[in-house]
């Protein structure tokens, strides 16, 4: 058993094969707009003001509809509107792979049943961890934030599965970079994945295209990802009363003994590797 979203439940179970997953989340990329895109849409906002908002995240934990009133961007009035919009519009996969035909009607709910039977077991509020890290209040603050910045800066989802020990790099870590967040307990904070996922979130990080990335431009998009969290991570502590210093990612990590956080993903594969000093 491992951690999963619903599309490689199904791929597992046969249900669905890898390009129909695909065909699905393009499906829902195209549908299930961003609240910045519903505010232009509506002509509460122009491009210009969404793009301050989107830059704004990547320095304050807060979602983009507060933040946007905050700036002054939208009224309260707007933001539930939007918002309320956004939910009545959202396409989840399992609707997704209906309607393009890879699944039947039917069969949806008994799916989804099974889905959350087998995935239980990380269904739960606060996530338990071994004793290296069950008191070290930076740790709580990445695992915290990953999540939220993967989709705020990539529009990557993730979801969190086991912590384990860290004995020896995955077969998939094709890029390996690291940041070290001193002080309050030090703490080295390593992603590892596959190269798909990398080149995900170096476009995302450094809004290049595909064709102009060469191996150094992804391994340093995944650092600026990197950073942007780590960044985020100093903020909160400070906020607490800890201060906390980031030091720079490196950019071919030899990430020693430490803890890998499983990370389901919609894009490729990936590991969160964290080691206390």
């Amino acid at each position: 058993m491992a951690v999963k979203f619903f599309g490689q439940f199904l791929i597992d179970q046969g249900e669905v094969d890898a390009s129909h997953v695909r065909e699905a989340l393009e499906r829902m990329d195209a549908e299930n707009p961003m609240l910045g895109e519903l505010a232009i849409a509506q002509g509460f906002m122009i491009q210009r003001q969404a793009a301050q908002v989107c830059a704004e995240q990547r320095n304050r934990d807060l979602a983009f509809g507060g933040l946007a009133v905050e700036m002054g961007f939208l009224t309260p009035e707007q933001r539930v509107d939007v918002v309320r919009r956004q939910s009545s519009q959202r396409m989840p996969i399992g609707q997704a792979l209906v309607r393009l035909g890879h699944l039947e009607s039917d069969r949806l709910g008994t799916l989804l049943d099974a889905f959350k039977a087998d995935q239980a077991p990380y269904a739960v509020g606060e996530m338990e961890l071994p004793d290296g890290l069950a008191n070290h209040r930076i740790t709580r603050t990445v695992l915290e934030l990953l999540p939220r910045y993967l989709m705020r800066v990539a529009r990557l989802h993730v979801k969190l599965g086991e912590v384990l020990a860290f004995l020896t790099l995955p077969e998939f870590a094709e890029v390996k970079v690291s940041v070290p967040l001193e002080g309050a307990g030090g703490m080295e904070v390593g992603l590892v994945s596959n190269l798909e996922f990398a080149e995900a979130l170096a476009i995302a990080s450094s809004g290049l295209s595909p064709r102009d990335l060469d191996p150094e431009m992804i391994a340093d998009g995944v650092g600026e990802f990197l950073s942007v969290l780590a960044g985020n991570v100093v903020s909160a502590m400070a906020r607490e009363g800890e201060r906390v210093e980031l030091g720079p990612p490196d950019y071919d990590a030899e990430l020693g003994f430490g803890w890998s956080v499983e990370l389901a993903v919609g894009t490729g594969r990936a590991a969160l590797v964290l080691r206390s000093f």
